[in-house]
């Protein structure tokens, strides 16, 4: 087992915080008994307006291992960019302040990365819904068993699956080499707002990947979708960010015309594009109808949306049930259907986990 000393930590875990006095200590404190000793934690605090820098504080004060770092008004991207610059590991992680860690989630993750001499290992995470009405879903992302990519190539042309399942994206649960972060030059603050720019930029050139096996890091999140006309439009903004990204990392690496990659990237635009519909006229929406209307045939009555609408199979019911109408063009018909669809379902079963995380 490493241990640890103040200049050479193997580890160092970056956190944002905001608002999070009743998660933040358990994830601390799954940091505190991990198996593997010799870490750091770079804690910044976005502006809290409640115990959260506190309690930091007080953990930092018994562990030299935690460094606190109070940023002001941020944004989560900035925080952690702040967070990044301090780090002195030679390997980085995220964790979320609502999320905690599996007592051997580090040793597990180093010890892959040492074995194979890998750039990134990809843990599995388990996430844990809640709505404010009390309705609950968990999901996970995780691979069934442990996998070492042999070649660059064979990590691209299987890195659909890891996408489809929602594992790939999110920069928790991921080990990233330092060296790996300094050459791609990946920021959380840079590349769109979207909300994964820091792991597309490492995707881009990285040639040794490995995949744990199983479930290592887990969060638990309150989800509270926005009913409005600027939320559901920013989110309509967020997606045809995220869409162009991925497409330019696949173009990147020459898979463009690559079938079950291509299907993937359908697959996502169309669960995502039916988030943003039901953000515009599902149940609790406070757009007016004719608005509702409106702004649905904007986002429907695009090449890209009618692409995806043809060719996408998405997994949930709810989303495969609005094809047809996305097609046909019928704004008024989606949202109807999608009013109905809301009343019976929270919205939050039928896509990829990695748009919470």
């Amino acid at each position: 087992m490493s241990h640890y000393t103040p200049t050479t930590p193997t580890v160092s875990v970056l956190m944002a915080s905001h608002d999070a006095e009743k998660t933040v200590r358990r994830c601390v404190e799954s940091l505190q008994g991990q198996t593997l000793s010799n870490f750091e934690l770079v804690a910044v605090d976005a502006g809290s307006s409640d115990g959260t820098c506190d309690q930091l504080e007080a953990l930092a004060e018994r562990d030299m291992r935690i460094q606190v770092v109070r940023a002001g008004a941020c944004s989560r991207e900035e925080a952690l960019d702040l967070a990044l610059e301090r780090a002195r590991g030679a390997h980085v992680l995220v964790m979320d302040d609502d999320g905690w860690a599996d007592r051997e989630m580090l040793e597990r993750l180093v010890d892959m990365a040492g074995r194979a001499s890998l750039e990134l290992v990809v843990g599995g995470f388990g996430l844990a819904l809640r709505t404010r009405s009390g309705r609950a879903s968990e999901t996970s992302a995780e691979a069934e068993s442990d996998r070492v990519f042999a070649t660059q190539h064979d990590f691209r042309a299987a890195a659909w699956e890891l996408f489809a399942r929602g594992q790939l994206l999110p920069a928790c649960a991921k080990l990233f080499s330092r060296e790996l972060v300094d050459a791609s030059g990946a920021r959380f603050s840079v590349g769109g707002h979207h909300g994964h720019a820091f792991v597309l930029s490492c995707l881009r050139d990285v040639e040794r990947i490995g995949v744990l096996g199983g479930c290592c890091y887990r969060v638990s999140r309150v989800f509270a979708p926005s009913a409005g006309d600027a939320p559901a439009q920013r989110g309509f903004r967020r997606l045809e960010e995220e869409y162009t990204a991925l497409l330019g990392l696949y173009r990147h690496w020459g898979l463009e015309g690559d079938a079950a990659s291509m299907e993937m990237l359908q697959n996502r635009y169309v669960e995502q594009l039916a988030g943003c519909i039901e953000a515009t006229c599902g149940k609790g929406s406070r757009v007016p109808t004719a608005d509702q209307r409106r702004i649905v045939a904007e986002m429907i009555d695009t090449d890209r949306a009618q692409v995806a609408a043809s060719v996408a199979r998405p997994k949930g019911n709810a989303v495969r049930a609005m094809l047809a109408p996305i097609r046909s063009r019928n704004a008024a018909l989606v949202c109807v259907q999608t009013r109905l669809m809301s009343m019976l379902s929270p919205g939050i079963a039928d896509v990829t986990p990695d748009l919470f995380v």
